[in-house]
């Protein structure tokens, strides 16, 4: 399994956090009440984008099925205050076939 930790700094917009492939991924915010937003895609989405809301005290998992070519970002609220810590976990290799 493989770790990496992220420092985002309010409206920093969206940062690459896994790229493919990837057949597992956990995201979570480690920096209480800080909530975090996570999108995918094969490229880099627009500073429009809203993405996927995560509370401070969840965690974004995915377990990829099929085909796949999209990596993961996530950005923090603007207003937040102070760095946000991002930890992710995920297992790198092929998507699973559909069972």
């Amino acid at each position: 399994m493989a770790t990496a930790n992220f420092n985002l700094a309010p409206g920093s917009g969206w940062t690459l956090v896994a790229a493919t492939p990837v057949c597992f991924i956990k995201i979570r915010s480690n920096t209480p009440k800080h909530a975090i937003f996570v999108t995918s895609g094969t490229s880099l989405p627009a500073a429009t984008v809203t993405g996927y809301k995560v509370n401070c005290e969840d965690h974004f998992c995915v377990n990829v099925q099929g085909s796949t070519a999209d990596n993961y970002y996530v950005r923090t609220a603007e207003s937040q205050p102070g760095q946000t810590r991002i930890d992710v976990f995920y297992l790198v290799g092929p998507p699973k076939a559909p069972a």
